[in-house]
Order: C-alpha cells, then structure tokens, then sequence
C-alpha cells in the first residue's frame, strides 16, 4: 500500500471537485482489505465530500495548491487574445463540448483557464446554451476554489480577482 503524501490539514485540487482540504486519512476495509482513503471537504462547492483511495490518488490527479507562480500565469493566460486555432466556430457543438469537458478534467489550471475564457467570449456574442453554461460555472468555480487557496483569500474575493482578470481581456 502506498504511504500518504498529503498532508492533514493541506489544500490539495481535485481535477474535477477543484480546491478543497485533506480533512482526514481514514481507513476502510473492503472486501478483507485494508484501505486508505483522503477524505477531501470541498467548502467552496456544494459537493461537501469525497473520498479519494490513497494509491488512486496520482491516477486521480490529486496535487497539491499551485502557488502564486502558477495563478499568475493563469491571470495572464485570461487577458490574452484570441489565437486562430482557439477560433472553435467551425467545430460542431458536440466536438467543442467534448474538447472543452476534456480540458476541465484534465486537472491543467490553464487548460481550465482557456475554457472559461472561451466561453466568456462566446457568452459576449450570444446566451450560452444550458450545456455551455454549466461548463462555464464548472470551469469558474474550478478557478475561484484555487484562487483561494493559492492567493489566501475569500471566495468572493477570488471571483473579483478572476473578473478583473477577465475585465482586461474585454476591454
């Protein structure tokens, strides 16, 4: 069995949950074996709690918080234009919507970054459809749970930094 390494007490991302706090490594027997599991509270979602089997944990993509470094050049990557190849109009909605669930869970703060700011742009020029927006919440709350963490804010806080940052990419 794999020893934790996590911390009690530390901020650690879920690459679909996002940001929350190792509250606990318990113990479970299962099928005559013993089992660690990270038990993950996700104050920032209503998602409450999940527990995560220990040596699953780098298969998951459990990570620790990316500090500072990390979130700036998220903050940069939201104020920057938009690339050609990021011009996704001529993809069908199913393909786009695929590629774009597939950046939000691969863990990547970036990959997630360039979805919300996708969609923030596509928002601007049309209502985003009920699918588009759920992502765009997803990739939002994804952001501002490790906003928090990284930058020691409140989550509002964290939202008005993420605006800002999107602020710049509009104007």
């Amino acid at each position: 069995m794999m020893t934790s390494s996590f911390e009690v007490g530390a901020p650690i991302v879920h690459p679909i949950h996002g940001a929350g706090i190792l509250k606990d490594i318990d113990k479970r027997q299962v099928r005559g074996r013993l089992l660690s599991y990270y038990v993950i509270d996700f104050p920032y979602s209503d998602l409450g709690q999940v527990m995560v089997p220990v040596d699953m944990a780098e298969k998951v993509g459990l990570r620790t918080i990316n500090k500072d470094a990390n979130i700036d050049d998220v903050f940069n990557s939201l104020s920057e234009g938009f690339s050609e190849e990021e011009e996704e109009e001529s993809k069908s909605f199913h393909q786009r919507y695929r590629d774009y669930l597939e950046k939000i869970q691969s863990g990547d703060l970036c990959q997630v970054a360039k979805v919300y700011r996708l969609l923030c742009r596509r928002s601007l020029l049309k209502p985003l459809g009920s699918k588009d927006k759920s992502l765009f919440e997803t990739a939002r709350q994804l952001l501002i749970s490790e906003i928090v963490y990284s930058k020691d804010v409140v989550d509002s806080e964290a939202g008005a930094m993420l605006d800002e940052a999107m602020e710049d990419m509009i104007f």
